[in-house]
């Protein structure tokens, strides 16, 4: 019986297509395996001994896998999770001292110089004024405090002095008020002021005058009052102007006692050393 044609291929007889007698194959021959040198191998373990093992392997993979999954899965949430924004570093909290304490709140003591108080805002009491180890705390700097003094004639020297020092850097200054008048308007224009309490006029005393005199005692007494603080003074008159900034020559000499100036125009030595006071016909 011919079976039915697929297609050109199948095109002929399938009665007369030759048949391939298969014949088994001879079993193969075992290659004998020498000894080992202690003597015979042990027998195989049975399957039942194995067992325990494979499981320890099997889980070890399934472990490892798990683990690896767990590593992707991390590495892909924080690829794509937004960056937390880094905190700004100003220059006020590059200061270690200035992160662990708390800012100060702004007074009339702590002021920045030259700030004018709100407009509109009350002129503090007469009390708020007296020269306090307060005060003197809240505008020295390193221990050391500038302090000059004067009445109301003496206004634009005083604005000068100011100027110069807060331009050299140095903001560690008090100005003390010899008169009410003088001591209004230097609150309002910025500048950190005292009452002294003298009751001084506010025209021009002249020199030599005995108000003039007066002056000078008072300086003493201010002197004398502002010592027990136990800061170091660097007392001014107005009429002086400071072209460079003196303190860091003043901390070269941590020994003395008292530093003074003199009216020596001649200088007695040729470099930044301190005069020699008998060579320049000084009172000892």
């Amino acid at each position: 019986k011919t079976p039915p044609s697929n297609g050109p291929r199948d095109r002929y007889d399938w009665s007369t297509r030759p048949h391939r007698q298969l014949t088994p194959s001879a079993p193969a021959t075992p290659i004998p395996r020498p000894p080992p040198p202690g003597g015979e191998m042990a027998p195989c373990c049975p399957a039942e001994s194995t067992k325990p093992a494979f499981i320890g392997i099997f889980g070890a993979i399934v472990g490892g896998f798990a683990v690896s999954a767990v590593f992707f899965l991390l590495s892909f949430s924080s690829i794509t999770a937004p960056a937390l924004p880094f905190p700004v570093v100003t220059a006020t909290t590059t200061n270690l001292s200035a992160l662990s304490t708390p800012a100060q709140p702004e007074t009339m003591y702590n002021r920045p110089i030259w700030k004018s108080p709100a407009r509109g805002s009350r002129m503090p009491s007469p009390r708020a004024f007296r020269l306090t180890r307060d005060m003197v705390r809240a505008r020295a700097r390193d221990g050391v405090i500038v302090v000059t003094f004067g009445n109301y004639a003496f206004m634009d020297f005083i604005l000068t002095w100011v100027r110069h020092l807060t331009g050299l850097g140095v903001d560690n200054l008090l100005v003390g008020a010899m008169d009410t008048k003088l001591l209004r308007q230097l609150y309002l224009t910025g500048v950190p002021v005292f009452d002294m309490g003298s009751r001084m006029v506010t025209e021009d005393v002249g020199w030599g005058s005995p108000t003039f005199h007066k002056m000078g005692r008072e300086k003493v007494l201010l002197i004398n009052e502002l010592l027990p603080f136990g800061y170091e003074l660097l007392m001014c008159d107005t009429d002086m102007v400071w072209l460079k900034n003196p303190l860091p020559y003043l901390a070269r000499y941590p020994s003395a006692d008292l530093l003074t100036s003199s009216d020596q125009v001649i200088p007695t030595v040729t470099d930044d050393s301190l005069e020699n006071w008998r060579e320049g016909n000084l009172p000892a």
